[in-house]
């Protein structure tokens, strides 16, 4: 009877800890047993501890993800105060890999895939091959610098270097430049 009335204190307070954190996030606590609640009320309480520390926040949001106590990605991103997206990524790292990229970890943006350097036989390729699709162009940069690009790379590239006046097209018009979406004939 003694422990219980001890227990009863502690269970308030995580269920009030619990529950403010909720209302500040806008999280629905309702579908969440109660290890589910446990677990995020201690991670709760280690990252009020441990405060403003990076490497310690996304090694909770690590072990969150990949616990097993099924505890879904906009959960888990709501109690580390990241985006849904970096636990999705977060959560099909590797242990090994996420230890060493958390021990060394990038700084400011990933390296270009095309250099400068590039530029050259990128321009010689639009000229000689004035009609050429985006999936060709995508193909050459494939077989020619072995780097694969997507769509959007590729135009940021072909803009910030004045390529797109190669194809026949004014670099206003130029499907590689637009923001507007392609059409079936371009991307084939």
């Amino acid at each position: 009877m003694a422990s219980s009335a001890l227990a009863e204190p502690r269970d308030n307070d995580r269920n009030r800890v619990l529950a403010d954190w909720a209302r500040e996030r806008k999280v629905d606590l309702a579908p969440l047993d109660p290890g589910q609640r446990a677990v995020l009320v201690a991670a709760l309480r280690f990252l009020q501890f441990v405060g403003a520390v990076p490497a310690l926040r996304r090694m909770v949001g690590y072990m969150l993800s990949n616990c097993g106590m099924d505890l879904s990605s906009p959960m888990v991103a709501a109690v580390v105060n990241r985006s849904e997206q970096a636990v999705r990524k977060a959560r099909q790292i590797p242990p090994a890999r996420f230890w060493s990229r958390l021990q060394r970890p990038q700084r400011g943006h990933a390296a270009a895939k095309l250099a400068a350097a590039d530029v050259g036989p990128v321009a010689r390729f639009l000229a000689t091959h004035k009609k050429c699709s985006v999936a060709e162009l995508l193909t050459f940069i494939k077989a020619t610098f072995g780097v694969e690009l997507d769509r959007l790379t590729l135009r940021r590239f072909l803009k910030r270097y004045g390529l797109g006046c190669l194809r026949e097209d004014t670099v206003e018009d130029a499907p590689l430049l637009s923001a507007a979406p392609s059409t079936a004939a371009l991307s084939s």
